[in-house]
């Protein structure tokens, strides 16, 4: 087996996150709260991560990744040197929307799901009386590969079934300064929805309301929004012109939100950065926190809001997992 180690977040968008020629990141492990510094060659890194013997010798996904990454890494850097999506093309979107789905299902969180519910399905097989030999029948390893291994290299290569999910939202840039930096984390993609959709859940790609984020830096972040949410605000953007322009002076007395909805709308129209407030990058970054498996990352040493979460609720000191009824 390969002993290289290989990155599950790219080395490219880990270093928007850092500092110095051999960049340097802050680290909060939540299982122990130790926080440290270290070069972002360390982190987000597992030896053999893309590697498993076959019987004709080694399979890896390596070199794919790692062209995947060379394709979407000049996209990011023009998105975060313009501070804009105003130059994306459609190529550049396909590409970039590729490279989120790809992201997505590779983290090592991806594969700790997977062993969790592989655990909690064990438990209930036992509890009704399946013996060892029928567990390891329908839960065990092929090839001496462990289940969630093979399930996360088959997540990987069926990733493209994910693409129109995220074309088919409304992008927006946000943007907030060094003061408040934006968190990353070894599962930086996160997902967080307003609805209340009950049993059902609200918690998926194509469920309507999603938002779908991924800092880009420590300044910028890549929202992914459905449309329904947009729609929403083009509306209210609607009828505070037609007020303004009746009405001069009115919506800005009556409505609290009239300059939040004008901005929003305007932003997503000209493909310019949305800007955030303290409480917005609070947000963001402890969905960054819910969400990754152990670590989570910063340029700055400003990583408070993680020992705030993990000390006031324990289920944050791992990523989110499912339950058994």
């Amino acid at each position: 087996m390969s002993k290289e180690l290989q990155h599950y977040v790219p080395r490219f968008l880990l270093k928007n996150f850092a500092k110095g020629k051999k960049p340097q990141i802050f680290v909060y492990d939540k299982s122990n709260d130790n926080q440290f510094k270290t070069n972002i060659k360390n982190i987000a890194a597992e030896t053999g991560f893309y590697d498993i013997e076959v019987e004709d010798g080694e399979f890896t996904l390596e070199p794919g990744l790692s062209h995947l990454e060379s394709n979407t890494s000049g996209i990011i850097k023009t998105i975060t040197n313009e501070r804009s999506l105003q130059h994306l093309k459609e190529k550049d979107k396909a590409i970039l929307a590729f490279f989120l789905a790809v992201q997505f299902v590779r983290t090592k969180e991806h594969r700790i799901r997977f062993e969790h519910m592989g655990n909690l399905l064990r438990e209930k097989l036992t509890a009704i009386g399946a013996t060892d030999e029928n567990i390891s029948e329908l839960i065990g390893t092929q090839n001496g590969v462990p289940e969630e291994k093979m399930i996360g290299f088959q997540s990987i290569m069926e990733a493209d079934e994910f693409v129109p999910h995220f074309l088919n939202k409304t992008w927006a840039l946000f943007e907030t300064n060094n003061k408040y930096p934006l968190y990353t984390s070894d599962n930086p993609i996160t997902l967080h929805n307003e609805n209340d959709y009950g049993f059902r859940g609200n918690i998926g790609l194509a469920v309507k309301g999603i938002q779908i984020y991924i800092p880009l830096s420590s300044t910028l972040c890549l929202g992914l929004l459905c449309p329904s949410i947009g729609d929403e605000f083009q509306k209210g953007y609607e009828n505070i012109k037609f007020i303004d322009k009746n009405l001069p002076g009115m919506v800005d007395k009556h409505f609290k939100n009239a300059e939040a909805t004008r901005n929003f709308c305007e932003c997503i129209a000209n493909k310019t950065p949305i800007q955030l407030t303290k409480d917005h990058v609070t947000f963001m970054n402890s969905l960054q926190v819910m969400y990754s498996s152990r670590f989570v990352y910063c340029q700055e040493e400003s990583l408070s809001l993680v020992k705030e979460m993990v000390t006031d609720d324990d289920k944050y000191r791992t990523g989110l997992k499912a339950t058994a009824s």
